[in-house]
């Protein structure tokens, strides 16, 4: 083989080198691409769980409810109450009118 032939050979190796490293190069630039959009995904994930779980802290527990579902009870017994007041005071007004209408106001 002649100097030539070596130096080709050499030559053609060298770029092969070259274009397999800038492959590579690339490769690992995507991945680490890839693996940086992941890294912000991951971030924004860790943020909206600290936020629910501050949310959650300042939700109403069950012993809340229950002392809410007490006071509504206590509520509608007084409601039931006044209702129940307010349509006795309404059949003796009819009482009241039905007698006045029948013997007149004397």
């Amino acid at each position: 083989m002649e100097i030539r032939d070596w130096l080709l050979t050499i030559s053609m190796l060298a770029h092969f080198g070259q274009t397999l490293y800038a492959y590579i190069e690339r490769r690992g630039d995507k991945t680490n691409e890839r693996i940086g959009e992941l890294a912000g995904k991951v971030d924004q994930l860790d943020k909206d769980v600290t936020e629910l779980k501050s949310s959650a802290r300042a939700a109403p527990t069950h012993s809340d409810i229950g002392k809410v579902y007490e006071s509504i009870n206590g509520l509608a017994e007084t409601v039931h109450q006044l209702v129940g007041e307010n349509r006795g005071q309404s059949d003796t007004l009819r009482l009241i009118l039905n007698q006045i209408a029948q013997k007149g106001m004397k």
